[in-house]
This record gives structure tokens, sequence and C-alpha cells, in this order.
């Protein structure tokens, strides 16, 4: 863990104002945990977003953001502890994906009918996006056939173990370990904070493609997005799913189908998508996917309660 201190300073709060419609707070739920850095500290109840981004930027910078409003008056405060004040709306504009031109809501119902419910509870409903091609990846393949929970609590004990923790103003805001970081580390480490050693094993591959290679691995982003998908499969442990979402959460292009993933399948499902009209919203294919398994996600809760009764 590095650890960088600063001393007091003055910061203007910025605004942001996205178009809506715009929800965010339910993602930042799900993935993160209480009081603990994913590399996000969520407090749900300010609604606010604490964190560090030291890889990808032109300058490491420290901020919290907060979601005063959502739905279709949203709103967006921003206050910079370290850096330009630049960069830090640049980069919170970017996870908390702002800019997204969300499509029209009708035409999503008109292809998948069973996202009326919870595109009515919570209108404009996104994921937040990652930073840099090298963190999304990481949290990726983490995340790889697990609970979100548990990738969750092997990501925050990964970034209060290895990452970077930067204190102003009696705050603590934390970042993902760099691939240098990774690389220090070793498969010991990596093991010790929950990784498997085939995990261990895939990230450390990447890393050390990134330092002692000089991969570029953020030009990926650049690349159109079959184009991406195909360059990080050459990583050993990236099949296509991780490459599909790695190069969607860190772009905030969200054209790609998820079929690979069990809860987009079966959340496709229960939606009640009609396949031969979802050529029509591809450029949005990803964004269906999201959406559909935060549907399947959302009941399944209730799945185990009927079967729980019915078994009792």
């Amino acid at each position: 863990m590095i650890i960088i201190s600063g001393s007091h300073r003055i910061t203007r709060v910025i605004t942001i104002a996205p178009k809506p419609p715009y929800t965010i707070t339910p993602h930042l739920s799900q993935f993160t945990l209480r009081d603990q850095p994913t590399p996000c500290i969520y407090d749900s109840q300010a609604r606010t977003c604490r964190r560090a981004v030291t890889w990808g930027v032109k300058e490491p910078v420290a901020y919290e953001a907060r979601v005063v409003r959502e739905g279709w008056d949203p709103l967006i405060e921003v206050q910079t502890y370290a850096g330009s004040e630049r960069v830090a709306e640049r980069v919170v504009r970017h996870v908390l994906n702002t800019d997204y031109a969300y499509p029209d809501v009708n035409s999503l119902i008109n292809v998948c009918p069973g996202l009326k419910g919870i595109l009515s509870r919570h209108p404009g409903l996104r994921p937040a996006l990652n930073p840099s091609m090298w963190e999304s990846l990481l949290k990726t393949i983490i995340g790889q056939q697990i609970p979100t929970r548990l990738a969750n609590r092997i990501t925050a004990k990964l970034t209060l173990t290895l990452g970077r923790k930067l204190v102003k103003e009696g705050k603590e805001f934390y970042d993902l370990p760099t691939p240098n970081d990774i690389l220090s580390a070793g498969t010991g480490k990596l093991r010790e904070v929950g990784l498997s050693r085939r995990k261990a094993e895939y990230v450390l591959g990447i890393a050390k493609a990134v330092v002692r290679e000089g991969y570029d691995l953020e030009a990926v982003a650049k690349l159109r997005p079959e184009e991406a998908v195909e360059e990080l499969r050459k990583f050993r442990g990236v099949g296509s799913w991780t490459a599909k979402l790695a190069y969607m959460a860190c772009t905030g292009n969200l054209n790609l189908l998820l079929p690979e993933d069990l809860s987009v399948s079966r959340g496709l499902k229960l939606a009640g998508c009609r396949e031969e009209l979802i050529d029509g919203v591809l450029p949005h294919a990803g964004l269906i996917s999201y959406l559909a398994a935060n549907l399947y996600e959302s009941l399944r809760p209730r799945a185990r309660v009927k079967r729980a009764s019915r078994q009792s």
C-alpha cells in the first residue's frame, strides 16, 4: 500500500447536469461495499462516491462526487481534493457515465417488454464505467465465475492491501494497484487477497506485458469494438465475455450483447426480449444486456424465498 498525504486546500464544487433520464446509484450500491474501497467508497445515505485515480490519467486526482438528484432532473456535485479540477471533472463524467446518450425508453420496451418495470423505477439506469482499460480488465478477471459480492470483497481487499491510498483533509481516497504494484506483489500476495492461482497468473501476465514489454493497453480502448475484443483475447485468461465486458466498462460503448453471461441470458428471457428486433437497437445491445442482468438478479431473492416456502 502506497500512502500519500497532503496539505489542506480549498476547492470549489463543480456541478454536472447529466442529460436525462439518468440513474446511477443502484449500480454503485451493487458494486461497492459499505465503508470499503472498491476502489470507490460509496455512502448510500449521502449518495457520495469517493476515490482516487492514479492510472490512465494525465495526473492523479482524488475526488468526492455526490449524486444530488437522479431521474429526469439529474445533478451531480464534485469536489476535488487532489489534482486538477478539470481532470477530476473529466474523470467523474466518464466514471459516472454522465454523457451516455440514453435511447428512447419506448424503443427498449418494444424490444424487451419485461424491462418496463425496472426502467420505470430507475429511469435512465446505466452502469458506471472504469477510468482505464487496466482497471476494467483487473475487475472483470476478478469477477469471473463468482458472485458479485464476493468479487467486491476481493477487490476491496486487493485495494486495501496493494493499492494506492491518499489522505487529504482527513479523508481517505483509494485506487487499485497499478501494473507495477501487481508485479511487485507477485503470485503469493495476490493469492492472499483472494485471487485464485489462475486469476493471479492472468493479471500478472497482463501487468508484465504493460510494464516489461511496453504494451499500450490503454490504446485498445480506441479500437473498434470487434477489434478490441479480438486484441484483448490474446491475453491468457481473457475470453469473449471478459473482453466484451472490459471493453464496454472502460469505453462506455455499450453496443455488445453479452449472451455468454448467465444472468444476461436468463434476464433476456425474463424480459421477453424479441430477437428479431434487437438488430434495431444494436448500438445499445450492451445496455440491454446490463438491464436484463439487473432484472434477473433483482428477481433471484424472490425465487429463493418461493423455493424455501414450498419446501417448508
